[in-house]
């Protein structure tokens, strides 16, 4: 019964979710964030904003090649937490990144409302709205660029219970107008549809699985899939592999592989380190050059009410 119960609710998102769907694209400069989906749901969906019910903060630093000398690198800050005894979550997240085709830093604020459907079941719905700041570059006057301040907008929709979610989201719905400046191909708008769970496969084994399509115009459907295997609540290891419809350039699909390791050092602090195979950014860079992406993480939670799975 919760089986046919979740197939319906995930049947009925879909085709609420491509109502989003319009003839503008996705907004790729804060792709870096976006990315981070695994550690910090949040980064693409508003709605999760509160839903872990305590104060969390993550900090993530990613860099292209370690052996390289001040090689890219980015830096995202994310924080939430609710208020009104669990009935409000509030969060924001900053990105400042130099890893992108443009060089970029963010800015947002999320809100989102919890419902409790019943003794199992609740539905979180949540926006947020911030500034995105990167460089604009004019092909029909020169080729120097100029910072541009853009404004941010998305929504989204989160359902969950202790061992299931359903999350559909649109983090960019605003539109920009570049005119003839380069960076009109780039932004982009995204809409994901994610989902996942956790079940014990032993007494201190829990898998978590999960699944992310993202729809944007023009581009195939790409589609991640993977999951984490945790021990004990103390160690977790895992495999995401992107399958890059969305992230076709040129014809070409970006397909890689991200590689996950997390350690719960303590009650409040977690850390970890992902390894990608390759990244949309990387696609013009020299064959014979480092292609893997790198990055720590490092989560703190204040007052943590048991183990977290995100």
């Amino acid at each position: 019964m919760i089986i046919n119960f979740r197939k319906s609710i995930f049947s009925c998102l879909l085709i609420v979710s491509f109502l989003f769907l319009e003839d503008q694209n996705v907004f790729a400069q804060r792709e870096v964030l976006y990315e981070q989906y695994l550690q910090n749901p949040m980064a693409i969906n508003p709605a999760f904003t509160g839903v872990r019910e305590t104060f969390n903060m993550t900090a993530m630093f990613r860099r292209k090649w370690f052996t390289i000398p001040n090689s890219p690198s980015s830096q995202t800050f994310a924080g939430d937490g609710t208020i009104s005894n669990g009935k409000f979550g509030i969060g924001f997240q900053a990105l400042n990144d130099q890893t992108s085709y443009f060089t970029t830093t963010a800015f947002s604020a999320s809100f989102a409302y919890h419902l409790g459907i019943n003794d199992n079941w609740k539905l979180a719905l949540g926006g947020q709205g911030g500034i995105n700041v990167l460089p604009v570059f004019d092909t029909q006057s020169s080729l120097n660029s100029t910072n541009r301040a853009l404004g941010s907008f998305g929504l989204g929709a989160w359902l969950h219970s202790d061992d299931f979610f359903l999350g559909v989201s649109k983090p960019e719905i605003l539109s920009q107008k570049f005119g003839q400046q380069s960076i009109a191909s780039f932004y982009r708008r995204p809409l994901y549809i994610m989902l996942g769970g956790s079940y014990a496969l032993a007494e201190d084994v829990k898998l978590l699985p999960n699944l992310l399509v993202v729809q944007e115009k023009d581009y195939k459907l790409r589609v991640d899939f993977g999951g984490r295997v945790w021990f004990s609540e103390k160690v977790g290891v895992g495999a995401t592999y992107h399958a890059g419809g969305a992230y076709s350039y040129g014809g070409s699909n970006i397909n890689y592989l991200q590689l996950s390791a997390e350690a719960q050092v303590g009650k409040n602090i977690r850390l970890g380190y992902f390894y990608s195979t390759r990244q949309i950014e990387q696609i013009n860079i020299v064959s014979n050059a480092p292609k893997g992406i790198h990055e720590l993480m490092l989560k703190f939670v204040p007052n943590p009410n048991g183990f977290q799975k995100y």
